[in-house]
């Protein structure tokens, strides 16, 4: 009886283990599930209200517009600060916006980017500033799809499958992750893998005066002549701005390169990018006619400039695909044959501005520095100010307004290139 089994039990041992020996290369791990959220631009736009003054809680972009300073926080929203005393400004209020990073005033018209779109409000009423729904543009601006991905599945041994992002479905505003365990394969180690669900995508007729905003050197948008330049990636997109301010599409004009910053002087614009400086004639707002380039290593770089020269910060870091932090000094005086006529080392410079023969730079966590450029071959770092971050600075001589980590900083120029401090201002609750 016994013998009549054991070749039996032999063959089950022998297709047990041989089993076990295919699955050696498997374990049991958590599997994360990642699914993007959608919403409409409809949806997003019910989003959008007037609340009182929050902390500010990350750097972003700043305006003036008369007295008041607008000052932007990455993604959610934008802050409107009173600076009629600039020894005592007060912080007003907050526009919520959702996915904001850019804006710009003309005649009391606000107009800023929601995630793709380009929304207007009426800032007639401070008090109360009103959404205008019919005025907004959608699908026009790129945006990171993958911005709020949730980084905390990103632990060792789980394996990711993540959709791609369908950009018909809307504009992503979340993910949504699920953990399931299951035996996977290990042969190659945790990995990211992608569902294949969707495609990933990574002359006016309006008499404008002279009631625009007044942008940092890292503005992307900028109102010249009754349209509204901004940046999309590599495209300048341009919008005629109609008698009762409405935002139309106008044209598209692509830069060759991922263009970042835009800085208007006369009949002169400056494109800053990751790879150079581009130049164009915008004596016809409409119609910007491209004069030349002049390439760098590729990096951060905001412009400014006076009628001679062009003033370039090169920066270094992560996101910025170089080590290289300076200064670069640019003749302009034949737009045709551009030269650099200097370099000058920082820290990790961002924002600038230039006031006659000094230029105040933002040099990140290094504070502000303020340099004698009356040599333009040779500037020379003169004083330096500690802050905890300094971002980006508005001169409205004899003030001038940087915007750092938290803190708004006000200072007057009477004293170049000594700067006194007016008021070092938290962004945050009135109460």
């Amino acid at each position: 009886m016994m013998k009549a089994k054991l070749p039996f039990f032999i063959l089950f041992l022998f297709i047990w283990f041989g089993c076990d020996e295919d699955s050696n290369n498997q374990e049991w791990v958590d599997v994360s599930y990642v699914t993007p959220m959608y919403k409409s631009t409809s949806d997003l736009a019910d989003e959008i209200f007037i609340d009182e003054p929050k902390v500010q809680t990350g750097l972003g972009k700043i305006v003036t517009y008369g007295d008041m300073i607008f000052i932007n926080q990455p993604m959610e929203g934008i802050h409107i600060v009173d600076n009629s005393n600039p020894a005592n400004p007060m912080n007003h209020s907050f526009i919520s916006i959702p996915g904001n990073v850019d804006m710009a005033i003309v005649d009391n018209h606000l107009y800023a980017d929601m995630f793709s779109a380009l929304v207007v409000f009426d800032l007639s009423n401070l008090e109360s500033p009103k959404f205008l729904e019919d005025f907004t543009v959608e699908d026009v601006f790129y945006y990171d799809s993958y911005w709020n991905f949730p980084n905390e599945i990103w632990e060792e041994g789980h394996v990711r499958f993540a959709e791609y992002v369908d950009a018909s479905m809307g504009i992503v505003v979340g993910w949504e992750t699920e953990v399931r365990r299951e035996r996977v394969d290990n042969t190659y180690g945790p990995e990211l893998a992608f569902d294949d669900v969707g495609v990933a995508v990574p002359g006016s007729d309006v008499d404008f005066g002279s009631n625009t905003s007044t942008a940092g050197s890292m503005a992307r948008f900028l109102p010249i002549d009754g349209y509204l330049y901004t940046i999309n990636f590599s495209d300048l997109v341009l919008f005629q701005l109609a008698q009762n301010y409405k935002p139309n599409p106008w044209i598209r004009i692509d830069t060759q390169t991922q263009a970042e910053t835009l800085f208007h002087l006369n009949d002169l614009l400056f494109v800053g990018s990751v790879n150079g400086m581009l130049m164009y004639d915008v004596a016809d707002a409409s119609d910007p006619l491209f004069i030349n380039k002049i390439e760098h290593m590729r990096s951060c770089d905001p412009v400014v400039a006076d009628l001679e020269y062009a003033y370039v910060t090169l920066r270094g870091g992560t996101n910025c695909f170089t080590d290289l932090n300076e200064l670069q000094i640019i003749d302009i005086q034949t737009p045709e044959d551009l030269q650099v006529v200097s370099h000058k080392s920082l820290f990790n410079p961002h924002g600038l501005g230039i006031y006659e023969d000094h230029l105040i730079i933002c040099d990140g966590s290094a504070g502000i520095k303020v340099l004698d450029v009356t040599d333009r071959s040779q500037p020379e770092i003169m004083t330096s100010y500690p802050i905890g971050f300094a971002y980006d600075v508005i001169i409205d001589y004899p003030n001038a307004m940087v915007v750092g980590e938290e803190m708004l900083f006000q200072y007057d120029l009477s004293d170049l290139p000594e700067l006194t401090l007016l008021s070092q201002t938290p962004i945050h609750s009135s109460e």
